[in-house]
């Protein structure tokens, strides 16, 4: 997406916009950090907004203030996976990286156990649902609203099927995009063996219980987009 607007693009990248939030505000609170800093990147993608930026691509909540104020100039597009495999996929991602800043310290079984993982589980629900960060994430008024907002996007994708978010993006956008494969490799297998310990897979399928649902209605609202 960024080399189909080469010329008018911006990314907002998750490290370095905590960095920034970091610095700026002299925190330590890494933990609450990790969400008060979505405040900053909804500042920021709004500030891009209003640059007329083309193409912005960014980890933000949604933003019901930039759907109201640019609805009507920008198409909104995001793509999603099987929460279970993206909640095994982001620990593998965020553990053994010491000076991340979204680092994971705890050992998988440990993990399951922690805030973290319960946030974790409900990460779509979190960045969707467009409700105060006071709001529990895996109440029924955040996982209702995260739905809700899933209409708003023009595009919504499964990482398991590229060629028809190719589709889709050529259709709305007018632009050809190919998406490829990245950060394959070992911790793939490790995923597939973490989920196959039925204890584990339980436990994690609990904690995605808020991330599923909202899947489950992302699948049916692409599917009566597929009919029409």
């Amino acid at each position: 997406m960024r080399k189909r607007y080469l010329l008018s693009q911006a990314t907002v990248t998750p490290e370095s916009s905590f960095r920034a939030f970091e610095i700026f505000t002299a925190r330590n609170d890494r933990e609450k950090m990790l969400i008060d800093v979505l405040d900053l990147r909804e500042q920021m993608l709004l500030y891009h907004l209003f640059e007329d930026v083309r193409g912005v691509s960014l980890h933000v909540r949604f933003s019901e203030i930039a759907y109201q104020r640019f609805k009507d100039n920008y198409k909104f597009v995001t793509m999603l996976r099987d929460p279970v495999k993206r909640f095994v996929s982001h620990y593998h991602w965020s553990y053994g990286k010491p000076q991340a800043h979204a680092r994971i310290e705890d050992d998988f079984e440990t993990f399951l156990e922690s805030p973290r993982a319960k946030r974790i589980g409900a990460t779509y629900v979190e960045y969707l649902c467009g409700l105060p960060k006071d709001v529990p994430t895996d109440s029924d008024e955040a996982v209702s609203a995260a739905i809700s907002n899933l209409g708003k996007f023009s595009v919504v994708g499964d990482i398991s099927d590229t060629r028809s978010f190719e589709q889709d993006i050529r259709k709305e956008l007018g632009v050809r995009v190919k998406i490829k494969h990245e950060n394959k490799g070992s911790k793939a297998s490790r995923s597939r063996s973490e989920l196959e310990n039925p204890e584990w897979r339980a436990k994690i399928e609990s904690l995605c219980a808020p991330d599923i649902a909202v899947w489950k209605a992302a699948n049916a609202v692409q599917g009566g987009r597929d009919a029409q």
